[in-house]
């Protein structure tokens, strides 16, 4: 609304500017209608013997018989002539009794040789006629002799600017009107693109897209009195229906159960379509937990129930995991993880619904109380070590592989960087952690190239190892100490940090440049896609965030953001990286896209150096090399930068 009234608050402007400027015009055109009148009649019969001892008899008839012409065409009113010397009138039209003399500041006015326009009101006689005055140089020296005062037919004028401003008014109502469709137009656009970036397009259900939009409110409202609960679905012998009736089936399946999910899960629930059979139901604000746990009950029942799928009997079954914020969980990866455990408890149980209270685990030790200490000790105790993820390239062989930190907990076991990188990275433990992890990847790397085995190695800096004064001549070192080919380390930096302080993060980018190692932009498009960014900083790779990979199979629009930043960043000459791709399908969708190596779970799942040593000498042995495929999990790595 507020764009239609700028839209016609400026259209009504221009009109009124347009209106001014056609009345000026027309006042303009008449100014030159009596210089045309004095060049052709009064030059023709006015001398200045004329002027200054009165008119012949002679040229007082032509000029008479001129303007009775002219009058009679409806091109003059009256006329009347004056002296600029003694003001005294040299001719007028016969009949024109009453007649009054210009006032002083006319003949003042006059002497500057300019034609004008006259004040009608100075004399009764002219009505709303127009009055121009037209100063005449009778011999030529440049002095004005004489001034005409030549009264003009109002009704030219005014039809000539009524007809001008009948046409403007029609033209900006017009341009008014397409203004408005055009604007209501792309509303309309945006809202459909909108709905179809957060909605299935096959049931009409939200997607995780949605999820993650309306989640994170849903979960801060949450309290123990008053939880939120999510509801995790997965069907089963839906694909025995998909291989047996064809996919057209499976997609009438899949509209059907949409369908119940959507009805029996009240008005107040919000429901999405995760991918594949897979559904989420989030209720808000839960005040009557009996009555909730109804709900996944009512749900798989009328699942279960016979349904005529493409003019068959089919009966399918659901598994429900429940999870309730904030007790199991306070953002929505969490919450999700948890919904997930419980659901793989219902499925592999035969109960057909299970709570995440009902799956027995061991829980992650709180960080924030015990981290700081103890990940000082576990670098000293040699409880850190690396795993390697490596990134699959366009023509299947493998390009590089990430190294990321793993902590063997003595009482937890194995934590991903998830668990401990957060609360150390604005520590100076930062500084420590990361030499360690350059020292351990180079040295492995020097590993490998004495093994022949030549692979670039990336490793993660955060924000406060990017500042650090030393980097730079850290990695000189550990480059230099084990005669590493140029490049062959790369330093990954997130695209938060460089886009948040551009000015500080793109000197210690090009000094760590300088230093030997090539630098990758992590992490693109997790807040800004500001592809001006691919242009300002010194680097060679770019790596999409992983969220996309994971979407790029059922999502246009992360298809299309994908392809935009994709030939942006080639036509800088950089190496995209896409992160997160947990199937084939989306590994492949994303080297269509132009994508030139992908990386995720769907590709290989990080491995020690030892297994990885030992896998990537059988890739590289083989023509072109083999992807190790697994089962992709719901936790992402989560790296330095993402700190």
């Amino acid at each position: 609304m507020a764009v239609v009234t700028v839209v016609a608050l400026t259209v009504v402007t221009g009109v009124l500017a347009f209106r001014e400027q056609i009345r000026s015009r027309t006042v303009q055109s008449a100014v030159q209608e009596a210089e045309v009148l004095s060049s052709v009649v009064i030059d023709r019969s006015l001398t200045l013997t004329d002027i200054t001892h009165g008119m012949h008899p002679v040229d007082r008839s032509d000029l008479k018989a001129d303007v009775i012409l002219l009058k009679r065409r409806g091109e003059v009113v009256d006329l009347s002539i004056w002296s600029m010397t003694t003001g005294e009138l040299v001719y007028a039209d016969e009949g024109q009794g009453g007649i009054v003399a210009p006032r002083p500041e006319v003949f003042e006015r006059a002497r500057a040789g300019e034609p004008f326009l006259g004040d009608a009101t100075d004399n009764p006689r002219h009505g709303e006629n127009l009055v121009v005055y037209q100063p005449y140089d009778a011999n030529g020296d440049g002095v004005m002799d004489a001034v005409a005062e030549v009264v003009l037919p109002s009704t030219s004028v005014e039809e000539s600017l009524s007809r001008s401003m009948w046409l403007l008014y029609v033209g900006g109502l017009l341009v008014l009107l397409l203004a408005i469709a055009g604007i209501l137009q792309v509303r309309r656009n945006q809202l459909r693109q909108d709905r179809a970036a957060i909605h299935d397009s096959l049931t009409g259900l939200g997607n995780r897209m949605l999820m993650r939009r309306v989640a994170p409110q849903i979960l801060a409202d949450a309290t123990d009195a008053a939880p939120a609960a999510l509801l995790l679905i997965d069907l089963d012998r839906f694909k025995a229906v998909n291989d047996t009736l064809g996919h057209h089936a499976g997609d009438d399946l899949l509209v059907a159960v949409a369908d119940i999910i959507q009805r029996e899960g009240g008005p107040s629930s919000i429901a999405a379509r995760l991918g594949g059979d897979e559904f989420a139901v989030l209720l808000p604000r839960v005040s009557d937990r009996a009555a909730a746990r109804e709900v996944p009950d009512r749900i798989r029942q009328a699942i279960r129930r016979p349904m005529t799928i493409a003019g068959s009997r089919v009966q399918v079954d659901a598994s429900i995991g429940i999870a309730w914020a904030p007790a199991d969980g306070t953002v929505p990866e969490d919450l999700m993880r948890s919904a997930d455990m419980a659901m793989y408890r219902a499925k592999h149980s035969g109960a057909g619904v299970a709570e995440y209270t009902q799956v027995a685990v061991a829980r992650p030790p709180k960080p924030a109380a015990t981290t700081v200490r103890q990940l000082s000790r576990a670098l000293a105790g040699h409880q850190l070590e690396l795993y390697y993820q490596p990134v699959r390239a366009a023509d299947s062989t493998i390009s590089s592989a990430e190294a990321l930190a793993r902590w063997r907990h003595p009482e937890y076991g194995l934590l991903e960087a998830s668990m401990f990188i957060p609360e150390v990275a604005h520590t100076s433990l930062m500084s420590a952690l990361t030499e360690w992890v350059l020292r351990q990847a180079a040295d492995r790397q020097a590993q490998w190239l004495a093994d022949g085995l030549d692979v670039k190695v990336s490793v993660n800096l955060a924000a406060r190892s990017l500042y650090g004064e030393s980097t730079a001549d850290l990695v000189r070192r550990v480059i230099e100490d084990r005669r590493l080919p140029p490049a062959l380390l790369e330093l990954e930096v997130s695209e938060a940090t460089v886009v948040i302080e551009p000015d500080r993060a793109i000197p210690a980018m090009l000094r760590l440049r300088d230093a030997g190692a090539d630098l990758c932009l992590d992490n693109f498009g997790a807040a800004y896609g500001a592809v001006s960014i691919l242009a300002d900083a010194p680097i060679h790779t770019v790596k999409i965030d992983r969220r996309f990979g994971g979407q790029i199979v059922e999502s246009s629009l992360a298809s299309t953001l994908v392809s935009g930043w994709v030939r942006a960043a080639h036509e800088r000459g950089l190496y995209v990286i896409a992160q997160g791709v947990e199937t084939p399908a989306a590994g492949q969708c994303l080297i269509d896209l132009g994508c030139d190596g992908v990386q995720g779970y769907g590709v290989c799942r990080p491995m020690p150096a030892q297994d990885f040593t030992a896998w990537l000498t059988s890739v590289s042995g083989g023509a072109g090399g083999t992807e190790q495929t697994t089962e992709p999990e719901h936790s992402p790595e989560t790296s330095m930068t993402d700190a």
